[in-house]
């Protein structure tokens, strides 16, 4: 069976799939003048992928496509049609009325499929599998991201019938010192259909448990569990050729002592200036828009830092929990209204991008650790799972901008900077912050600025990525995920890297390993009230340290 090959645009949208003859070969004819991307897969090998290939007028783009254990690339490369007779004979040709073609309108006629085809069409195709090994430091749930000291994650993505993509994801992760374990099961299914403006919505589901979360409770006996369930529905469609819409909603169900539910609606609209330049706008209300930013057009090095092609989707989707907090001992959800508007464009290499945001948040989060003694209990809760409380410091509105430069240095290495000046908390005068039932933050403009590396060597197969984020000392900035460009400020000094190694004894696939590195240095660790045993922190980034073993087949 030949390599399974797909056409995306710069959406990362399907848009046609080809299998591979027996000498190697496939083509795309009649493709519009736009950018693409291509993802080759087949079963033992490591995928391939290469994006931003030009289709240029008058030109046939080429690939050579390298297919390994070990690493795999893709090539790119143009050639201008050529044949016998010279450009004036053709115009010659064209012009004599004894050579000009008659052209006859006919009835649209359907392809005949052949008979072979029909009768032994395939169920299930492009089948892959992981099997994922992970431990370290369970992180806090601040960012929306569920994980355990050590655990598993399993993933399967296959074709049905050919048009419909299915990925299923489970995890099942143990923690230490009585922290609670981690169950989830996630589903995501994507039909690929002809006529994009048609396409059926994709939709994901997501369930998690956790054994054990928060601090015991009078009275009950033993720590109560949380358990999470959300539905996702993401749609897009092309009204105009220069107009792509994304939309969807989001629903949640939180059970934690007592039961909590919310909808979310998110949209986002691409309106295509030219070839280099759009402007984005994007609206969400409830939880983070996780499908927006999952939908996102990726960079080459970020696509290689996510897990196997077609499983992506479904794994990530597993850690993904809403932001919760406790209001007078009752569960509630943070709610985030948000308004956002960018500008990117492309100068040869470079790409600039510029986005502003107005959001409106209720419940909002703030991390403490330390002594907790002198803050609002009833406005405190405890995941289980780290040494830090999230507390609840009620609704507030903010707004700000960032711009960002990104150099692409080769086709596998590129550098990104970006600056703003967002909405955050002083903590100068924090020493009597949490003395009353409500506490006293002072909302004001802070600067904040990041840069970030990313690169990839082909002929090893290694992805690494490293960070870092800066925001004004002594300030706590909430984090905001643009939707409308690629760069997020993350605080802390972060690290990311892939490596593939060689198999043995025939093992039928590819082993990689991970690792994730963030804040390092431990910054954004603010100090609040007297130091020694009175001493606590307000956590602008947690820590952690993690890594895993890939076995993908």
């Amino acid at each position: 069976m030949g390599a399974t090959v797909q056409l995306l645009n710069r959406y990362e949208r399907v848009l046609a799939k080809a299998i591979t003859a027996s000498d190697g070969r496939f083509v795309f004819v009649g493709l519009p003048l736009d950018t693409y991307a291509v993802r080759v897969s087949q079963p033992s090998f490591l995928p391939a992928f290469r994006d931003r290939i030009t289709v240029k007028p008058g030109q046939d783009s080429y690939l050579r496509i390298h297919m390994a254990t070990l690493f795999s690339d893709i090539q790119v490369s143009y050639r201008i049609p050529t044949g016998t007779m010279t450009n004036d004979w053709k115009w010659a040709l064209r012009t004599s009325a004894a050579t000009r073609p008659v052209t006859r309108y006919l009835p649209e006629m359907k392809p005949k499929q052949p008979k072979e085809t029909m009768e032994h069409a395939q169920i299930f195709s492009d089948t892959h599998a992981m099997v994922r090994l992970n431990g370290g430091d369970a992180g806090i749930l601040d960012p929306g991201m569920a994980v355990s000291d050590l655990g598993s994650i399993f993933a399967l993505s296959t074709n049905v019938l050919g048009k419909n993509q299915v990925q299923i994801a489970g995890s099942l992760g143990e923690s230490t010192d009585l922290a609670p374990s981690v169950r989830g099961l996630a589903a995501v299914y994507q039909r690929n259909a002809e006529n994009a403006f048609m396409n059926a919505p994709e939709v994901t589901l997501t369930v998690s448990q956790f054994s054990r979360f928060g601090t015991s409770l009078p009275g009950l006996g033993q720590v109560p569990g949380l358990r999470v369930m959300s539905t996702a529905l993401y749609q897009i469609s092309d009204p105009m050729d220069n107009l792509h819409l994304e939309y969807g909603v989001t629903g949640q169900s939180v059970a934690y002592l007592q039961e909590t539910s919310r909808i979310s609606p998110f949209a986002r609209a691409t309106i295509t200036l030219s070839a280099d330049s759009q402007i984005t706008a994007a609206f969400s209300d409830g939880d983070r828009p996780d499908e927006l930013t999952a939908h996102s057009p990726l960079q080459t090095a970020d696509q290689a830092l996510s897990p196997a092609a077609g499983l992506s989707d479904a794994v990530n989707a597993l850690g993904r929990i809403p932001l919760m907090t406790s209001r007078d001992d009752r569960l509630a959800l943070q709610r985030t209204q948000n308004y956002e508007l960018g500008y990117s464009r492309r100068i040869g290499s470079r790409t600039y991008a510029l986005s502003g945001f107005h959001e409106r948040v209720w419940d909002g989060q703030l991390n403490l650790s330390g002594n907790l003694s002198t803050v609002n209990s009833g406005n405190l809760l405890y995941d289980g799972m780290s040494k830090a409380a999230t507390y609840d410091i009620g609704g507030y509105a903010r707004t700000g901008y960032a711009g960002s430069v990104t150099q692409r240095i080769t086709d596998n290495m590129d550098f990104g900077i970006a600056f703003g000046r967002m909405g955050g908390f002083s903590t100068t005068d924090a020493s009597h912050m949490f003395d009353s039932i409500q506490p006293s933050l002072q909302m004001g403009l802070h600067d904040v600025a990041g840069a970030k590396f990313r690169a990839s060597i082909p002929a090893l197969g290694t992805h690494f990525t490293a960070g870092y984020g800066w925001v004004d000392s002594g300030a706590f900035v909430p984090l905001h995920v643009f939707v409308t460009q690629n760069n997020i400020v993350s605080p802390g000094l972060n690290f990311g890297f892939q490596q593939p190694i060689p198999t043995f004894f025939g093992f039928p696939g590819h082993i990689e390993i991970t690792a994730d590195l963030r804040n390092l240095l431990a910054q954004g660790y603010i100090p609040v009230g007297s130091g020694g045993a009175n001493q606590m922190l307000i956590v602008q980034s947690p820590r952690a340290i993690r890594g895993g073993l890939n076995f993908t087949f």
